[in-house]
């Protein structure tokens, strides 16, 4: 499972996230209630209830869009379906959420791995929408011609299946309807849509029998009778000039109206919105003239912390013997000032400053002008250095590379002796690997110095464990 406020994987049955201390009790019971739809997604989808599997997988998405398993099975459907547009778009999504060992990328090879059957899936869907407008714009004879070449290409279209047998109803072709909405229900057996259709086209048949007997009576009791037609006499008409003329002077009006009604709202229109224009670019550049100030006065801080550490820096070497171990500090320091003239504080690369610090022997430092530059650079870097580190021990100490994590997660304590969580972990580090004495010595150290951290009660409950 992963931790909905930080992305971490959770070990075991924990409800709360080791990491960020976040309550997992109600997205447990969420993701299970997820999982559980899915479930019955897969029962249906066993049964060729197709369209009833889409309705409850898509319930399981919306409580976990990360279920992959419930995402798949529902572009299984789709393309079962004739959907191969929403089926590799349900893959593509699944692929996001889970990069690795993930059956949409076999899916998605098996429907790219043949150029000729992709071309045919995305011929389908054009040729479907093309038929969808030309039924809709009363052209019934052209869309069964499109729609018969698109169940040609794909048989399994649902969709495809069930206009072409309206439209066959529509022209009264039962026989040729039946037979459509046969095959679709075939692939989905509980179709809504197919089903109504089946209805109705029973209906109609049961109807056309009952009148066909009813004519067949009636035939036999007609007497023949003569026929009388009426002719009404022939008259020219005359031409009427009438509504050509009523045509222009509606015209000219038209246009009059337009002049005097229209126009002056359009040029309304056009003014209130130049004028929205002219505000939102005076309120950008206001905007942007408050970041440039910003950045200037924080491009100023730096500029004055590197004009200090370059002057710390000229003092050390001008007072420094032939030690070597002040080369090690110089190095840090030159470092820190390339961070530095980065000019955004987001830029700097701390975990790299707090590398090169770590290799100071600040024991050894006797100078004064060494020990202060030493300080200045460890206080500059230490929170943001050490919340870096802790953030890659707490990886390697989830990838159970204990010793890894034991290093930097150390060493983010030594920068920052507020950092709870980097005690926490440090105790959990020797407690994994048999080390008792140390894990319980952090374990105390979170209970004494952090008696309000939420950490206190884990530390605590782990001291039991050891004992």
């Amino acid at each position: 499972m992963i931790c909905p406020a930080c992305n971490k994987s959770i070990q075991g049955k924990n409800n709360r996230c080791e990491c960020c201390g976040e309550d997992l009790t109600v997205y447990k019971k969420v993701y299970m209630m997820s999982n559980r739809y899915y479930n019955e997604g897969l029962e249906k989808s066993k049964v060729r209830d197709l369209s009833g599997a889409v309705i409850i997988l898509k319930k399981s998405l919306e409580l976990n869009k990360r279920n992959t398993d419930a995402r798949n099975l529902l572009g299984l459907i789709y393309y079962e379906m004739g959907e191969s547009v929403a089926a590799l778009s349900e893959w593509v999504i699944s692929k996001h959420f889970q990069q690795e060992t993930n059956d949409a990328d076999r899916y998605m090879e098996l429907v790219q791995a043949n150029p000729t059957r992709l071309e045919n899936l995305n011929q389908t869907t054009k040729r479907y929408n093309a038929a969808l407008l030309s039924a809709k714009q009363g052209n019934e004879d052209l869309a069964i011609i499109q729609l018969k070449k698109v169940t040609n290409l794909n048989p399994h279209f649902v969709k495809a299946l069930q206009l072409l047998a309206l439209l066959y109803m529509k022209a009264g072709d039962m026989e040729k309807a039946l037979k459509n909405l046969t095959k679709a229900s075939k692939i989905d057996v509980s179709n809504t849509t197919t089903l109504r259709y089946l209805k109705e086209l029973n209906e109609v048949t049961s109807t056309s029998a009952e009148d066909g007997k009813a004519e067949r009576k009636e035939e036999r009791k007609v007497i023949a009778e003569p026929i009388a037609f009426s002719h009404a006499p022939y008259k020219e008409d005359k031409p009427n000039i009438w509504p050509f003329v009523n045509l222009i002077i509606g015209i000219a009006v038209g246009i009059l109206g337009a002049m005097f009604l229209i126009l002056p709202t359009v040029k309304d229109n056009y003014q209130s919105e130049y004028s929205k224009k002219i505000n939102d670019n005076s309120a950008a550049v206001n905007e942007w003239q408050q970041k440039y100030d910003s950045v200037q006065k924080e491009k100023e801080s730096q500029d004055t912390k590197i004009d200090g550490l370059n002057k710390q820096i000229e003092e050390l070497k001008g007072s420094q013997s032939d030690d070597t171990i002040y080369e090690q500090l110089i190095k840090t320091a030159a470092l820190y000032i390339n961070e530095l003239q980065k000019g955004s504080s987001s830029q700097i690369d701390y975990l790299a400053v707090a590398d090169e610090l770590a290799k100071i022997q600040n024991d050894k430092l006797e100078q004064t002008e060494a020990v202060a530059l030493y300080t200045n650079i460890k206080q500059a870097v230490g929170s943001n250095a050490s919340a870096a580190l802790y953030e890659k021990g707490h990886d390697q100490y989830s990838a159970r590379k204990y010793d890894d994590a034991l290093k930097n997660l150390l060493s983010a304590y030594e920068l920052d002796a507020t950092n709870v969580d980097a005690v926490y972990f440090i105790g959990r580090s020797y407690h994994q690997l048999g080390d008792y004495d140390n894990a319980k010595k952090y374990y105390n150290i979170v209970i004494e110095k952090f008696p309000d951290s939420w950490r206190v009660n884990d530390a605590k409950q782990r001291m039991t464990d050891i004992q």
